[in-house]
């Protein structure tokens, strides 16, 4: 699959951003459930290279994920994957949720003052608090695009092995930007 798709394209090149308050609307008024996104970060990033990245409305497209279908059919009335994925894990989870707010949290650990710690089983955390001060940094700056597509991985992979840069994914991506994201977020909660 390439990333010059029609679907890689409303990822790529959206009319318009949605704001991550306006995800759960904009799921349920155009029935998506599975799919491919991108996340879109304003210049609140200065560290994160944005060369070559696509650029709308004063952000710039960084990250793109996906949430794949299941092995069941979605219940009526259940959360989708999409809403999953994107409001319960992205936009309101924690760092253990979510490897964007991972990343988010390790560049944005001195700026909003971030406090991290490792619970009984080893596993990095934030207290409630902090994981709230990223929730809002992350509705104050960021952007979505999205496709609806029930077989979403090739076309994840199309895009960070062929399409665009986009500094903040690790997996499958030979960016120059991933080293060093990758040793602030193993810095994260140690001593």
């Amino acid at each position: 699959m390439q990333a010059d798709t029609p679907e890689g394209k409303r990822v790529l090149e959206p009319s318009k951003l949605i704001e991550p308050v306006d995800v759960l609307a904009f799921l349920d008024t155009h029935k998506y459930t599975h799919g491919l996104y991108g996340w879109w970060f304003d210049e609140s990033l200065p560290e994160v290279p944005r060369d070559g990245c696509y650029e709308l409305e004063g952000k710039h497209l960084l990250y793109v994920g996906i949430a794949p279908p299941k092995s069941k059919p979605v219940r009526p009335g259940s959360a989708t994957p999409l809403r999953l994925r994107l409001w319960r894990n992205h936009i309101h989870g924690s760092v253990r949720s979510s490897t964007l707010r991972l990343s988010l949290a390790a560049l944005l650990r001195n700026d909003l003052k971030l406090e991290f710690f490792r619970d009984t089983g080893k596993r990095l955390k934030m207290a409630k608090e902090h994981e709230a001060k990223l929730t809002l940094w992350i509705e104050d700056h960021a952007g979505l695009s999205m496709v609806n597509h029930d077989a979403p991985r090739e076309l994840e992979a199309a895009l960070v092995r062929n399409g665009p840069p986009l500094p903040l994914n690790l997996s499958m991506s030979t960016h120059p930007f991933k080293d060093t994201l990758s040793a602030l977020r193993s810095s994260l909660g140690r001593r």
